[in-house]
């Protein structure tokens, strides 16, 4: 089975390797595609495409797992002037490596928007979902309803929680305040040689 994990990753940070890591070792993925996103339909990133994808192959570089590949194919489509949904990435990967399995790698949060995506039945169908599940006192995990009657593949992946997001990473760079440890040493360093988010 192959990963998923698509994001705008504006900038790449700590918490985003800990959740692929853990979804690759708890499902036994032989590979997980970072596919950067462009144009997002729901915010729009702050970081340049080229840089935002240079920040990724850093914090893959250094990071040094070979499971970990980066995919532009979202990119390269948006610069062709295509739109770039989620499922147009499926079938792309799919149309590439039609015996592969594949799982979309995502948060509680997204799980449950997961219906509002285009061709989401489509979607659950044709792929499962890795989902990083909040840690709660009755272990409970809300799955919608309506993805249990379209008969998702739900793999729930114990992760305890990080609280480091990407604002909070542009906020500090913007207040002048150390970043160390919340994202990768390199990318911090080219961030900080591009001017980035300041």
């Amino acid at each position: 089975m192959i990963g998923i994990f698509g994001g705008r990753f504006d900038p790449v940070h700590r918490a985003h390797i800990k959740i692929a890591v853990a979804v690759a070792d708890q499902l036994n993925l032989k590979e997980v595609l970072w596919v950067v996103s462009a144009n997002a339909v729901h915010k729009a990133a702050v970081a340049s495409d080229e840089h935002r994808l240079e920040m990724v192959r850093l914090a893959l570089e250094e990071l040094g797992d070979p499971r970990m590949k980066i995919d532009e194919r979202e990119i390269l489509a948006a610069a062709r002037g295509e739109a770039n949904p989620s499922y147009k990435t499926l079938q792309s990967l799919k149309q590439e490596r039609p015996d592969a399995q594949w799982v979309w790698i995502m948060g509680e949060d997204q799980l449950q928007a997961f219906t509002t995506w285009q061709r989401w039945e489509w979607l659950s169908q044709n792929m499962a979902l890795g989902v990083c599940r909040r840690l709660r006192s009755d272990n409970s995990f809300p799955i919608p309803d309506a993805l249990l009657r379209a008969g998702a593949r739900i793999h729930p992946i114990e992760f305890k929680p990080d609280p480091v997001s990407s604002s909070q990473v542009r906020d500090a760079i913007a207040a002048g305040l150390p970043i160390s440890g919340l994202v990768p040493a390199g990318v911090a360093e080219y961030m900080a040689s591009h001017s980035l988010y300041c």
